[in-house]
């Protein structure tokens, strides 16, 4: 008796099954990538530099879709996310690519990774602009200060005429300027000691007290270095012997004290209530010299 045939059923080879699986997902992760970019067939065709059909083809599964469609069409997407600016166009497999070269660029410091597109650049010129943002600040404040100083020094010319009651003349205003602020302050300290009167003697004492801490930090402000500081956004670094001698500080690392910006802004307050006392000193003097010349007339 002849054995019993079996009739055998072809059996599609599994490597093959598997590459007919795996390019259906590749068409559809192109169609899905198209869709992201709001790409139209024709459009990404244009990209491509394919006909229309062509394109269409590989879409409809008519027409293999080989690695080189494949990279095409990542580099399609990563020039339209740069454009757009929005790195979430461009599949995670080229953005990968594209950071670590750009990475490798900035830390070999080759040029082209350091120009005004250069990611690390980016970051650094992010960090730079802080850095100018509060050095900028700073030297704002210093002017503040300069331009309140200017301020009392010239009030100061008339706080001296009318305490000391100088006779009016053209250029008694220009002669008193020529003085410097110190000398200025010492004059009428002198003419203090002659009030008897302590509503008039310590008002004027007051305000020059404070003209004098004033000038203090305007000179501190105007002749020392003004440095960039990750702490305070900018200090003040002595470099004249002298002052480096006055401010060192002896530890276990030895160094010059250094003054923050932020140090400034008491002294540009108390210049604001330095300018008001010396309002009110100039209005009492006037009027007191007014009184005085109406009983004695004035002086010659």
């Amino acid at each position: 008796m002849e054995p019993e045939r079996v009739q055998t059923v072809p059996v599609l080879d599994t490597i093959h099954v598997t590459e007919m699986k795996n390019e259906r997902l590749r068409k559809q992760d192109l169609i899905t990538l198209r869709e992201s970019l709001r790409l139209s067939q024709q459009q990404m065709a244009d990209q491509l530099d394919m006909a229309l059909r062509s394109y269409q083809g590989i879409e409809a599964g008519e027409s293999e879709y080989r690695s080189i469609h494949r990279l095409a069409v990542e580099r399609v997407a990563l020039s339209i996310a740069a454009v757009k600016q929005d790195p979430a166009l461009a599949p995670a497999s080229i953005t990968e690519d594209a950071i670590a070269l750009v990475l490798a660029g900035a830390l070999t410091r080759t040029p082209q990774f350091l120009s005004e597109t250069g990611m690390d650049t980016g970051i650094e010129r992010n960090e730079d602009s802080v850095a100018d943002a509060r050095l900028h600040e700073a030297y704002s404040v210093v002017g503040e200060l300069v331009l309140i100083t200017t301020a009392l020094d010239h009030q100061l010319n008339h706080v001296l005429i009318q305490t000391l009651h100088l006779t009016s003349s053209p250029m008694l205003e220009s002669v008193v300027a020529t003085l410097d602020m110190v000398r200025k302050i010492e004059m009428l300290k002198e003419r203090a000691k002659h009030i008897s009167q302590p509503n008039w003697k310590r008002p004027l004492l007051s305000y020059l007290e404070k003209l004098e801490r004033v000038s203090k930090w305007r000179n501190v402000a105007c002749h020392t270095p003004l440095i960039p500081d990750d702490n305070h956004g900018a200090v003040f670094a002595p470099t004249a012997a002298a002052r480096l001698l006055k401010n060192l500080q002896l530890d276990e690392h030895p160094t010059a004290k250094r003054t923050p910006i932020s140090d400034l802004a008491p002294a540009i307050k108390l210049g604001e209530s330095a300018l008001f006392d010396g309002v009110v000193l100039i209005q009492n003097f006037q009027k007191a010299n007014v009184e005085r010349a109406g009983r004695y007339g004035k002086l010659r």
